[in-house]
Order: structure tokens, then C-alpha cells, then sequence
């Protein structure tokens, strides 16, 4: 079957069209608010255990190219992309720290997130090792 490219641009654009969220289309200058980030509502709080870099890591690169550094505020997520903010807070003090994605992992299975020894300072679990955790979405 032979498409012809007309009929593809036409087709490719309604489709494009019907996609476009109200507040995608307006113009930057329209003066109305900006509308929340969709981004929250697609990624839902999630809880499991946390741990942290060994310190064997320092200096290394990390998957999204940058180098592991034990005092910057980071993690390694699975499924958010390299840069996204997060808040994690510590279920068992109630202590939350935000961190930035800069990593791919863990590669444990029984975590959920690892972070950077500072982050995990400021959640006060250095001495355990691992805790409970929520991970949220922030931007």
C-alpha cells in the first residue's frame, strides 16, 4: 500500500492537533497563569527502602555523565530522567531531603532509589545502612 505524503502530513497533523492540551497551545503571552505540571499527576508518590554510594564511588561517572561527588544532593533512580528534582523523606524520622536524578539504578531490587551520602545524612540513616523511604515527584 502506497501512502501518498499529502495524506500523511494531513493525517499526522489532525492527530498532532487532537493531542494538544489547551494550555500546550496558548502563547506564552495570553496573560493567563501557567497550569500545573503535568508531570505530578503522572508520577504517584512511591515508597520502598533507600540506600547510599559506597564511597568506593567517589569520582566515578555517573550514567547521565556527570561525577559521583558524596557531598552533592543526588540519586540514582530507574525510571526518572537524568535532572529530575525529587523530594525523598525518610518514613521512620519523618526527615526529607530533594535530591537531583544523576544516575540510573539501583541495581538492587529490593530498593527503590540510592542517594548520595550527604542526601543520606540529611535523612539520618547513615549508621543503618538502608530505610524507608517516599519518593516524590517535584519537577
Amino acid at each position: 500500500m502506497h501512502i501518498r505524503p499529502a495524506a500523511l502530513c494531513t493525517v499526522l497533523f489532525v492527530i498532532s492537533a487532537t493531542c494538544l492540551s489547551p494550555s500546550s497551545a496558548q502563547s506564552p503571552d495570553s496573560g493567563e497563569p501557567p497550569q500545573p505540571s503535568p508531570h505530578s499527576n503522572k508520577h504517584p508518590a512511591e515508597n520502598g527502602y533507600a540506600a547510599f554510594y559506597s564511597s568506593s564511588l567517589e569520582g566515578h561517572k555517573t550514567a547521565c555523565g556527570g561525577v559521583y561527588s558524596s557531598t552533592g544532593l543526588t540519586a540514582a533512580h530507574r525510571t526518572f530522567p537524568c535532572g529530575t528534582k525529587l523530594r525523598v523523606t525518610n518514613l521512620r524520622n519523618g526527615k526529607s531531603v530533594r535530591v537531583t536524578v544523576n544516575d540510573h539504578g539501583p541495581t538492587s531490587h529490593d530498593r527503590i532509589i540510592d542517594l548520595s551520602y550527604a542526601a543520606a545524612q540529611a535523612l539520618g540513616f547513615i549508621p543503618q545502612g538502608t530505610t524507608l523511604v517516599k519518593v516524590e515527584f517535584l519537577r
